[in-house]
């Protein structure tokens, strides 16, 4: 971190001032004969010092009794690392609120607000962490002492000449990957990062936004995207067409096909489909069954039997008939069997998928080899998702493991960027237990150990243990897996921690003894701190140590030095939905949370698709959770389409039990806050 330049000596009293003027009384107008002052003053000084500690002010209102400490990151690109380090000294047990979405979040500061229009004038936005506690005093103090000691260990720490700044192009494959793995929060901080980077273009960069809304199924607002005319006007890559033309159908097409109602299907697209027409050149063959009804239906609005033949031929190729909605298929058909005239039959054989510009690469052998070179090729096919066209990575598993085991330093970190479409590819059922152990390897020769890193870890291990390897392979995944796990095991990390243990569990286990150490080495950390975990997590630690007979561990926690919330036995009736395309962690999580939170009925949901009883649960959800690892739009943008408005839908930040858990405590706890 850096003192930004025109944080002038002026510039910094002029909102010191503001900040502690009208509406903050923890240093009213920084009187020097304020009673208090030796409170507050700390953190002035730190400011006042020009280092490169984040920046932490108090704020309290006498009136309203509000308490807020306000965490400043001096530049846009260290707000991730601001969010660990408070995290790392304060959450979650002191931290009561804006622990949004599986991390910790800048706040959207009220500039009709005194105090926090001077931060916005003074630092801008999207850099602010707003801190409150819960109501008794000493939660404050504690909040208070945590955020001094961050800044005093900072400020003591060996001085560094150089700020190590990640390439762009490992960031994407870093977000790409965390997508794939089902982290959600990490997917958000990278996206954060490659904007204060800089090295995108505003183009670029909505398209990685796009393709992530498509993820978490949040159609309306794909469709609502600033600019999206624009952006469909440039040719965007095949995902993020396939990301918009999911949208319109799951916001305008998908119950009016239901009620084969042809009329209300046409008015739909006509009304949300304004930028389909651009999106309907080239191969479509990447698209999903709902993006390609789309391409079907528009082709019969616009009369355009080239793009009805191309469709049709794809469909074919790629055995989607089934679940291709059965009014777009008869539609489309009729339109591609009409006579035409002689010169429209040669440019639409011309437009077909044989005669397309032919892929340059065309297996997963090829991919990894033009990544290991640099070739663009290899990186285009990745940005399109040509490799949904293939065969599973299951059937080259061998070759791609021992490819990947030969590669040189450089030629290993070209291969990250084909780790999230290895994740989609592979999913739940066919794993490639080489190839992902050699990713294993990959990532801990390198040090892959962010939170979006670790979320693909698991899915990694996860992939290598549901092949049952033989015991002598088993240990050696779990040896790769715990060798420098001390690097980054700590309290605000507990749900990954947790979650490679309950798989763990879950998994086959030819050698206990192996298991029971990376347990234990996943385990002894947490509970040594054990009074800083969130409930959920706590819960379910020990649990995992009960399953799995490690009687040393202890658990037991003082009520005076648990987390501050009220717990989860305390709340009200409500209906929970868990989404999952992993049962076994559906069923884990559903049984940890009817010990905890008793009054909550949890319903459960593994479809791949949109279906009436999967309609009727997202209906009566009060809360919805969803895990996206494997997940598909014809779901999750299903799901959230059928749920109310107001209903808090919270993601899990990976695919294991923890985090679906901890998701789950994080919504219900929105719904109370909410509710008052």
């Amino acid at each position: 971190m850096t003192q930004p330049k025109h944080w002038t000596p002026e510039r910094i009293q002029t909102f010191l001032r503001a900040f502690f003027g009208a509406g903050n009384d923890a240093w009213p107008d920084m009187r020097p004969d304020y009673v208090h002052k030796e409170r507050t003053e700390p953190f002035v000084k730190v400011l006042l010092s020009g280092g490169d500690a984040p920046i932490v002010l108090p704020r309290w209102d006498a009136d309203s009794q509000q308490f807020a400490m306000y965490a400043i990151a001096r530049d846009r690109a260290d707000v991730t690392k601001t969010a660990e380090l408070i995290e790392a000294f304060a959450g979650p047990t002191y931290i009561y609120c804006d622990m949004e979405r599986g991390g910790l979040r800048p706040a959207r500061l009220n500039p009709d607000d005194p105090v926090e229009r001077a931060i916005l004038d003074f630092a801008g936005e999207r850099v602010t962490f707003r801190l409150t506690t819960a109501q008794p005093s000493r939660y404050r103090q504690s909040l208070t002492n945590a955020l001094l000691l961050m800044q005093k260990t900072y400020i003591r720490r060996p001085p560094r000449l150089w700020r190590a700044v990640k390439p762009i192009g490992r960031l994407i494959a870093e977000f790409d990957a965390a997508l794939a793995a089902g982290g959600e929060a990490a997917s958000q901080d990278l996206l954060e990062q490659l904007a204060a980077a800089g090295g995108l273009t505003a183009t670029n960069l909505a398209h990685l936004r796009l393709k992530r809304l498509d993820r978490l199924g949040v159609s309306n607002k794909v469709l609502a995207f600033p600019n999206l005319p624009d952006i469909v006007h440039q040719d965007p890559p095949a995902a993020v067409k396939g990301a918009i033309l999911n949208a319109v159908y799951t916001v305008a097409l998908e119950e009016p096909l239901a009620r084969r109602d042809l009329d209300a299907v046409k008015e739909g697209l006509i009304a949300h489909g304004r930028v389909v027409p651009e999106l309907l050149v080239g191969d479509p063959r990447s698209y999903g069954p709902q993006a390609m009804t789309v391409v079907l239906l528009a082709a019969v609005i616009l009369d355009d039997v080239t793009v009805a033949r191309r469709a049709l031929a794809a469909i074919e190729e790629l055995d989607q008939a089934p679940q291709i909605a059965a009014l777009a298929l008869s539609e489309a058909e009729r339109l591609a069997a009409r006579p035409v005239p002689d010169a429209v039959t040669e440019a639409s054989s011309e437009a077909s998928l044989g005669a397309d510009a032919s892929v340059p690469v065309e297996s997963w052998p090829e991919l990894f080899s033009a990544l290991a070179d640099g070739s663009p090729t290899g990186k285009q096919a990745v940005e399109d998702e040509v490799w949904a066209l293939w065969p599973t990575p299951a059937q080259n598993d061998d070759v791609l493991a021992e490819f990947l085991d030969g590669l040189s330093d450089g030629e290993a970190g070209e291969l990250w960027r084909a780790v999230g479409s290895f994740l989609d590819a592979v999913g739940y059922d066919e794993p490639a237990p080489k190839s992902a152990h050699a990713f294993i390897r990959n990532a801990v020769a390198f040090g892959r150990y962010s939170p979006g890193d670790l979320a693909v870890l698991q899915a990694l291990m996860d992939i290598a243990l549901r092949a049952s390897p033989a015991a002598d392979t088993y240990g050696e995944i779990l040896k790769d897996v715990s060798s420098e796990c001390s690097r980054w095991i700590a309290p605000e990390r507990a749900s990954a921690a947790l979650d490679f243990v309950d798989r763990l569990f879950l998994a086959a286990c030819p050698d206990v003894d192996a298991r029971e150490k990376l347990c234990v080495d996943l385990l002894a950390p947490l509970s040594i701190h054990r009074h800083r975990l969130a409930e959920a997590d706590l819960a379910f630690a020990q649990r995992l140590t009960h399953e799995l007979g490690l009687d040393g561990l202890a658990w037991a926690v003082p009520a005076e030095e648990g987390v501050q919330d009220d717990p989860l036995a305390s709340m009200p009736a409500s209906t929970l939905l868990l989404y999952s395309l992993d049962e076994a962690v559906l069923t884990r999580c559903r049984e940890e949370l009817q010990k905890i939170a008793p009054a909550v009925k949890v319903s459960t949901a593994y479809d791949h698709v949109g279906t009436p009883q999967l309609r009727e649960k997202a209906r009566r959800a009060d809360v919805v959770v969803l895990a996206t690892r494997c997940a598909k739009h014809a779901a999750t943008g299903f799901i959230t389409q059928h749920t109310g408005n107001d209903v808090p839908i919270e993601y899990a930040n990976g695919s294991g039990s923890a985090s679906l858990l901890r998701a789950a405590e994080r919504g219900l706890r929105r719904t109370i806050a909410e509710s008052v």
